[in-house]
């Protein structure tokens, strides 16, 4: 069987050509003090555990009675998480639910009731404003 000779060039180099550019390649990044013993380590990667878990509407809005009002109703007109932004007073609360009277006009007087409890229970100047994703606070709201 004849023998194989092993080839003198990689992808068409030849060896010592390859060899003489690894060479510069060394000796320049010794010259600007960046040996591959002295590189900078590369710091380890963000625990993205959080950013990529699936994002669950229940983070924002805590389960309640109301709670599949206000999703359904207030969602038909604004992005849902508006209603979660900027917690509001009591007061505040039954001035909006005022000014919507008209907009939901096909909702009964004790579903518009349900919503407004569960918002104000939920979405009050006494408890924080919930965390919301970029890409949902990014969709706009109507300022109330």
């Amino acid at each position: 069987m004849p023998r194989m000779k092993c080839p003198s060039t990689i992808e068409g180099l030849p060896t010592a050509l390859l060899l003489t550019g690894l060479l510069m390649a060394a000796l320049l990044l010794t010259a600007c003090g960046k040996s591959p013993a002295s590189a900078p380590k590369a710091e380890a990667a963000p625990n993205t555990e959080a950013a990529t878990a699936p994002f669950k509407m229940s983070s924002i809005f805590p389960d309640g009675p109301g709670r599949t009002k206000v999703m359904n109703t207030c969602g038909s007109c604004h992005a849902v998480v508006c209603v979660a932004r900027g917690q509001r007073t009591a007061e505040r609360w039954e001035s909006i639910k005022m000014g919507h009277r008209d907009k939901l006009a096909d909702t009964t007087s004790v579903d518009i009731e349900d919503m407004f409890t569960y918002l104000a229970a939920n979405f009050n100047d006494k408890k924080p404003e919930p965390r919301i994703p970029p890409e949902l606070a990014m969709q706009g709201c109507t300022p109330f």
